[in-house]
């Protein structure tokens, strides 16, 4: 009997193994991943997620600062979730007509700080940024845990700088995030001897977004990693082609190369050219003017050849996420394409170098690897063929102080204000 026993538990361990491997066998694109859905069932939760969208930018008109203390969409619960410290106001919200057919898709929960003492704390904790100028320092307000956040590296916590902001800070009660910037080497990195030529069928000689840079510095010899953000072209005159990047990749006497995902580390084969435009504050960007000796073609596409059904996504239009909660993608070349949730649409970080600040970004919860800055940040259209460019990616927290890799953060520049400090247009298939 006890055998029988052991011999149907094995039976049943079995059959859900394999239900367990038959069912994220299906998710295949990052958006699956990310959800945690098949793949068939993007499109599905990509419409929600443009309805809870659509609702938070109605309801947002009628939140007051005061009562309320911001909002954020939450895709698998398919609701839009809103801080409020007055439950009358939210009871009056509630019964406003415009709001009255959305009801089931709210929930207002009590909150302890309002969107006015957000605010204000935030612009007070920017100032004393400039004021003491802490090392590697991110600061955003983050709507699902209706607080300031404070990201910093552990290495730095206690030097003289960093220590005094972050002591000012206190009486603002922020949470604080310590992460570890300066990780052991073994912590995934990747191996060089595992890496081989990506032929691509025959395009290699096309640019897309997402693809590597080879930074070659003629002086040193030194060579270093990022990622192509987008095509661009001078509005004024558009027989001017660039590749966009962050303005951190910039090396002074340096060419830069096309990287191909899973290539070599040294690739000299594809010239793309020289930075000629590069800012580190009050945005982080670069432009790579295209050579006429380049022997690379740009393409308005994103990479993503990890996916057997959309190996390049089609750049429709450049927008500006809206909505706390709502997807967000990178493509780089070491993390290739993976997707994340915002966290903060408004933040501040420090370029310590320079002692100058990036006042004009956002936070989306991902893991990133070294290599991947200045790839585009993007957002699936629905029919999953198409993106909309968001920005570029600036920089990344990974490891908290525990070696936690849930609270891994990067920072991404807005494609608007990007656009809005150039002259440049974003080329798309449209």
């Amino acid at each position: 009997m006890k055998g029988i026993y052991i011999l149907i538990n094995q039976i049943l361990f079995v059959f859900m193994l394999s239900n367990f491997f038959m069912v994220h066998s299906l998710q295949l694109e990052p958006l699956a991943k990310l959800w945690n859905i098949d793949d068939e069932q993007i499109p599905e939760y990509l419409n929600i997620e443009k309805n809870l969208s659509t609702i938070d930018g109605i309801l947002k008109s009628y939140l007051d600062n005061d009562n309320f203390g911001g909002t954020y969409i939450n895709v698998i619960q398919r609701k839009v979730f809103i801080n409020t410290l007055n439950e009358t106001a939210a009871e009056q919200i509630k019964n406003r007509p415009e709001i009255r057919p959305y009801v089931n898709s709210l929930n207002f929960s009590i909150a302890s700080n309002s969107t006015a003492k957000l605010n204000s704390g935030i612009k007070d904790i920017l100032n004393l940024a400039k004021r003491y100028n802490p090392a590697d320092c991110l600061g955003y307000t983050d709507a699902k845990v209706n607080n300031i956040v404070i990201a910093t590296c552990v290495e730095d916590r206690n030097n003289t700088r960093n220590a005094a902001f972050l002591n000012a800070t206190k009486i603002y009660y922020p949470i604080y995030i310590y992460y570890i910037c300066i990780p052991e080497k073994n912590n995934n990195t990747i191996s060089q001897n595992n890496m081989k030529f990506e032929s691509r069928n025959g395009i290699v000689d096309y640019i897309l977004a997402g693809d590597g840079l080879n930074i070659y510095e003629r002086t040193t010899r030194n060579s270093t990693k990022c990622s192509v953000g987008f095509w661009a072209k001078n509005r004024l005159n558009p027989n001017f082609n660039f590749i966009a990047t962050a303005g951190h990749c910039f090396r002074q006497n340096a060419f830069y190369y096309l990287l191909p995902w899973n290539s070599t580390n040294e690739n000299f084969k594809y010239y793309v050219g020289e930075m000629i435009i590069y800012y580190q504050s009050p945005i982080d960007f670069g432009l790579i003017s295209i050579s006429s000796n380049s022997n690379v073609t740009p393409v308005a596409n994103i990479r993503n050849t990890d996916s057997k059904k959309y190996a390049q996504l089609q750049i429709k239009d450049n927008i500006v996420v809206s909505s706390n909660g709502a997807h967000l993608c990178i493509s780089g070349l070491r993390s290739h394409v993976k997707c994340g949730y915002v966290k903060a649409l408004s933040g501040f970080a420090s370029t310590v170098d320079e002692k100058e600040f990036i006042e004009n970004l956002f936070v989306v919860s991902m893991y990133i690897i070294e290599g991947d800055s200045g790839g585009p940040i993007f957002s699936y259209n629905q029919d999953l063929i198409y993106a909309s460019l968001n920005g570029i990616l600036l920089g990344s927290f990974d490891y908290d102080i525990n070696g936690d890799i849930n609270n891994a953060i990067i920072q991404v520049q807005p494609i608007d204000f990007i656009l809005n400090n150039t002259a440049i247009k974003v080329v798309t298939v449209t």
